[in-house]
C-alpha cells in the first residue's frame, strides 16, 4: 500500500511539472525563447564554440570568458591561429570592463597605416576680399581671396586651384605642414573626397585665426591593415572599439567616409553613426520590407548590425525588427539555430542588465583605460546617453561617474536637443500620408497631424504588396527549420516560403490534458470503490438481460451428460436461502462520480 500511494504521488508530480513547463513554456517572451536557446546551446560546450560564438555568447549571457581569454595569441590579439582586426576588436568589446584589453588594444594601434586613393583639399575663408600668406618646406607663398570667395593662383607646387574655392594638396605634400596667415580674420579648415567622386567631406576640425594670425593644417589619414593594405570591415570595427575605450580616432574617420560606397555589405553606417553623429538616417531608411536590413546576405547578422548603435534609443525601426523576429523564431528559441546571430540580436536588442557599458575617460594610446566599478546607471540617475556632441550641442554636462551607455555614447546632464525638421533636411507629411524612401524623425517644430520625413517623399500610401508565401499564411525565410516546410509560394529577394508541419498548439490542449490527469488520479485514489461499483453494474445488467439463445437442436450443457428428449428435471431447492446483502448508504464516492458525470455532460 506504501509503495501504490509513493507511486500515485510521482505520477501527480510529473504530471504537474510536465503541465507547469508547457504553460510557460506557451507564454514565454520572443527574448526569453532566444536566452533559453542560447543557454542550452552554449552550456557546458564553450571549448567547442568558434571565436567569434565565444564572443558573442560573453557579450548576450556573460559565457566563455575562459574560453575566449585561452584563444589570445602571443601579440594579444585573436585568434591565436591567425590574428584578425575585426575579431580582436570584437574581444575587446566582449572583455571591456571585465578584463584588461590594452595588449589588444596596442596590437590594434601597431596595425596602422596610411590609405591610398583619398584627395585633400585646403580651404581659407574670409568675409571679405583679403591677402595671405601660405608656408610649407620652408617657403611662403602669397594666396589671394576674392569678394567671391575664390583663389587667384596656384600656391607653389605642393598645392593648385581645384574648383575655384579650395587647393589640392599634392599626394607627394601629405606629410607636410601647411602655415596660413591672413590679413583680416579667418577660416581654414581641411576637406577630403574619394579620388574618384566628387562628394566634399568636412574635417570636424576648424581652425580660426584675427588678422595676421597663424592657423596650421595638416593631412591625418590612416586606417588598419591586414598583410599590407587597408581592409575595411576591420577598420570598422577597430575604429568604433577603440573609441569607446577613450582613444582619439578622427585620423582613422576619412578612409571610412571615402569607403563606404564601395563596401556596403558591411553596412558603415551603423559605425559612422556612434563615431560620428551622422549618417543616422541612411542607416535607417536601408531596412527592408519593414522588418530587416539585407546587406550581406545574412539578415539576422546586418539586423543585429543596424541595431547595434541603437542600443540606448528607441526607433521605430527597432519595433519593426522585433515583429519581423518574432515571426520568424525557430520551435527552439534560437534564430535558424545559429549561436553567433542569435547571441548578436540579443545583444543588440534585448541585452541583458549585467551588462554594463563603461563611459570612457580620454586616454592617449600609451595609457590604458582603467576599468570603473559601482557606477550609477545614467538613465536610471535621470540622466541622458547621447553621442559627446549631441551633448555639447545641448550645453550639459559629461557625466563620467555613471555607466550604462552604449560604446561611444557620454552620460550627459541636459536632454538630447531635438532640431526642427528643416535643420534636419526634411519635410513635413500629412498624417493620411506616408513617408516613401525615407524615414520618419523626431522635430522640435512637429504640429498635429503631421510628421517629419527625412531623405524621402510625402505622399498617398499604396496598397501594401504582400508576396504570395505570406498571403496563404507561410513566412519567407532563407532556410526552413525541422518543424517546417518549403512550398513553391514565391517569396521576395532569396527567400523560400515556410510553413508549419503540424498545426500550432492551442490552451483548449493543454485544457482537455489536465481533465484527463486529474480523471487518471481520481481513478487510482478511489479504485477499489470503482472496482465494487462496475461489479454491481455487471451483476445487475445480467439479472436484467435476456436469456442466452442456443442454436436449433442444441441444448445447453449441463454438469452430468445430456438429458433425455422429453424428461423435466426436477429442481431441487436449497434449505437456507441465501440472504439479501444490505443496502449499501450512499457514500463521498458517489457525489464524486455524480460529479464527474456531470463534468462530461
Amino acid at each position: 500500500m506504501f509503495n501504490m500511494k509513493k507511486r500515485v504521488l510521482f505520477v501527480v508530480l510529473i504530471s504537474l511539472i510536465f503541465c507547469t513547463s508547457f504553460i510557460i513554456a506557451a507564454n514565454q517572451t520572443i527574448e526569453e525563447k532566444a536566452y533559453a536557446c542560447l543557454e542550452g546551446k552554449v552550456k557546458d560546450k564553450c571549448s567547442t564554440l568558434s571565436t567569434e560564438e565565444k564572443i558573442f555568447s560573453l557579450l548576450s549571457i556573460n559565457k566563455c570568458k575562459t574560453e575566449l581569454l585561452g584563444e589570445t595569441s602571443a601579440k594579444g590579439c585573436w585568434p591565436k591561429s591567425g590574428c584578425k582586426l575585426k575579431t580582436t576588436a570584437q574581444a575587446i568589446l566582449a572583455l571591456k570592463g571585465i578584463n584588461d584589453t590594452k595588449k589588444a588594444e596596442d596590437w590594434l594601434f601597431s596595425q596602422v597605416t596610411t590609405p591610398s586613393g583619398i584627395d585633400w583639399l585646403l580651404q581659407v575663408e574670409a568675409k571679405n576680399k583679403t591677402s595671405c600668406t601660405i608656408s610649407y618646406e620652408d617657403y611662403s607663398y602669397d594666396l589671394t581671396i576674392a569678394e567671391d570667395k575664390t583663389i587667384g593662383s596656384n600656391v607653389g607646387s605642393c598645392l593648385t586651384v581645384y574648383g575655384n574655392y579650395w587647393l589640392r594638396i599634392n599626394p607627394s605634400c601629405s606629410d607636410d605642414e601647411f602655415e596660413i596667415s591672413c590679413q583680416i580674420p579667418f577660416l581654414t579648415s581641411l576637406l577630403y573626397k574619394k579620388d574618384s567622386s566628387n562628394i566634399l567631406y568636412v574635417s570636424k576640425k576648424t581652425s580660426s585665426a584675427l588678422s595676421n594670425g597663424i592657423t596650421t593644417e595638416k593631412i591625418s589619414s590612416l586606417c588598419f591593415k591586414e598583410g599590407t593594405s587597408c581592409n575595411y570591415e576591420g577598420s570598422l570595427w577597430a575604429t568604433l572599439i577603440l573609441k569607446s575605450q577613450g582613444y582619439d580616432v578622427s585620423s582613422f574617420l576619412p578612409y571610412l567616409v571615402t569607403g563606404m560606397g564601395d563596401n556596403l555589405k558591411y553596412l558603415p553606417e551603423a559605425f559612422l553613426y556612434p563615431l560620428t553623429n551622422e549618417f543616422r538616417n541612411e542607416l535607417l531608411i536601408k531596412q527592408k520590407e519593414d522588418s530587416y536590413w539585407l546587406e550581406s546576405q545574412n539578415k539576422f547578422y546586418d539586423t543585429a548590425v543596424a541595431l547595434f548603435p541603437f542600443q540606448n534609443e528607441q526607433v521605430e525601426e527597432k519595433t519593426n525588427s522585433k515583429n519581423w523576429l518574432a515571426k520568424v523564431q525557430g520551435a527552439d528559441g534560437c534564430w535558424q539555430s545559429n549561436i553567433r546571430d542569435t547571441a548578436f540580436l540579443l545583444y543588440s536588442i534585448w541585452p541583458k542588465e549585467y551588462l554594463s557599458y563603461i563611459t570612457p575617460t580620454p586616454t592617449n594610446t600609451t595609457t590604458p583605460t582603467t576599468p570603473k566599478t559601482n557606477m550609477t546607471d545614467c538613465e536610471d540617475s535621470g540622466y541622458h546617453c547621447m553621442p559627446n556632441a549631441s551633448c555639447t550641442n545641448a550645453g550639459g554636462n559629461v557625466l563620467k561617474s555613471y555607466s550604462g551607455c552604449f560604446l561611444t555614447n557620454i552620460c550627459c546632464s541636459k536632454e538630447k536637443v531635438i532640431e526642427t525638421c528643416s535643420q534636419q533636411s526634411g519635410d513635413f507629411c500629412d498624417s493620411d500620408e506616408e513617408c516613401s524612401g525615407g524615414t520618419i524623425v523626431d522635430a522640435s517644430d512637429d504640429s498635429s497631424g503631421k510628421f517629419c520625413c527625412v531623405m524621402g517623399t510625402c505622399g498617398i500610401p499604396s496598397k501594401p504588396e504582400t508576396n504570395e508565401c505570406e498571403t496563404k499564411g507561410g513566412i519567407c525565410k532563407s532556410e526552413c527549420s525541422n518543424e517546417e516546410q518549403s512550398t513553391a509560394d514565391s517569396c521576395s529577394f532569396s527567400d523560400i516560403c515556410c510553413v508549419a508541419k503540424t498545426s500550432p498548439k492551442s490552451f483548449i490542449g493543454i485544457w482537455i490534458l489536465l481533465v484527463l490527469i486529474a480523471l487518471i488520479i481520481v481513478g487510482i485514489l478511489f479504485r477499489k470503490k470503482l472496482k465494487d461499483l462496475f461489479s454491481k453494474l455487471t451483476s445487475k445488467f445480467s439479472k436484467k438481460g435476456k436469456p442466452p439463445i442456443f442454436p436449433a437442436g442444441r441444448f445447453p450443457p449441463t454438469s452430468s451428460a445430456r438429458l433425455r428428449p422429453g424428461l423435466i428435471p426436477r429442481r431441487i431447492l436449497p434449505n437456507n436461502p441465501p440472504a439479501r446483502k444490505p443496502i449499501q448508504p450512499r457514500s463521498e464516492f458517489d457525489d464524486v462520480l455524480k460529479k464527474l458525470k456531470e463534468m462530461g455532460k
